[in-house]
């Protein structure tokens, strides 16, 4: 009775051994999360706190002039400055344009001139409201100017904003004109005593490469604790096999039949086979485990 207690016990043991294999898949257990690395997102640009340039001499001489040039011109007039100070050209970002856009849009209607919103808004927030993920980031702000190259000139004039158009960190630009009256009106026709002028807003940037991020692998609590497990039954394995061992030379010195010997040394098979497997799997255990940098 004994005897075939310990071999109930060691094929237990073996059931659990072999269970314990379809619990973990390795293949699903990873979630990787691109992140930025904290030293590659740069400073903005100090050009963004520079303050704003207003021309009143063009807002009271000018009044109804329509705005002489485009956004390509504005564009086309710093690549010439960049060019002159060695600098490589800043390629139209369909973003940029947009998120200047939406700046003089967000001014205009909350009447405001200034390069954070009364509401606390950042001047990157309409960057990344167009999911332009930045390195860097710039920008600079007029108003009153009716020509093209008479707010370059206004900007290369100011030392912030100069500085934000001969940047080496920015690689793409993004220019928005935007007409509106001084008085809050939308149109001309809308005020007979208001002045039109126009908003101008430059965004410049340069976005996040892969160089640029990292890969976080996050896998699953569970994965790290059944490995754990996996090491305490590797444990009680190689004690079943050095008590299987004694059981079968114990029957051998009680005379035991042929064909139960045969049972026991099957049994003693087994077991060394769930050995086996728990040590391939503790090596996979290990080769995963060194990739996670973290756990949820």
């Amino acid at each position: 009775m004994f005897l075939f207690k310990k071999i109930f016990k060691a094929v237990f043991y073996i059931i659990i051994a072999m269970s314990f294999f379809t619990l973990v898949d390795f293949g699903s257990l990873s979630l990787k999360t691109i992140i930025p690395k904290s030293e590659t997102r740069i400073k903005v640009n100090e050009g963004v706190g520079a303050g704003v340039i207003r021309n009143l001499k063009d807002a009271t001489e000018e009044n109804q002039v329509d705005f002489q040039g485009d956004n390509q011109e504005i564009i086309d007039l710093v690549n010439k400055a960049r060019e002159e100070a060695g600098l490589g050209k800043v390629k139209e970002n369909e973003q940029l344009k947009l998120s200047a856009m939406e700046k003089a849009q967000h001014m205009k209607d909350n009447d405001y001139f200034d390069h954070v919103s009364p509401q606390g808004l950042q001047p990157w927030y309409f960057a990344q409201k167009q999911d332009y993920n930045y390195k860097a980031f710039g920008e600079n702000l007029a108003e009153g100017y009716f020509s093209a190259i008479s707010v370059h000139e206004g900007w290369m004039n100011s030392p912030g904003h100069r500085d934000n158009i001969l940047s080496e960190n920015f690689k793409e630009i993004g220019v928005a004109i935007l007409e509106f009256q001084q008085d809050g009106s939308v149109s001309p026709e809308a005020s007979r005593g208001g002045q039109k002028s126009y908003l101008i807003v430059q965004h410049f940037g340069s976005q996040l490469t892969p160089q640029d991020l990292i890969t976080e692998i996050i896998c699953d609590k569970d994965s790290k604790e059944n490995c754990e497990d996996a090491e305490d039954e590797e444990e009680r394995v190689e004690d079943l096999i050095k008590e299987q061992k004694k059981i079968i030379e114990k029957a051998k010195d009680n005379g035991i039949g042929k064909k139960d010997l045969k049972r026991l040394e099957e049994n003693l098979d087994d077991l060394k086979d769930a050995e086996d497997e728990l040590e391939d799997y503790l090596e996979e255990c290990e080769e995963f485990l060194a990739k996670c940098d973290a756990f949820k």
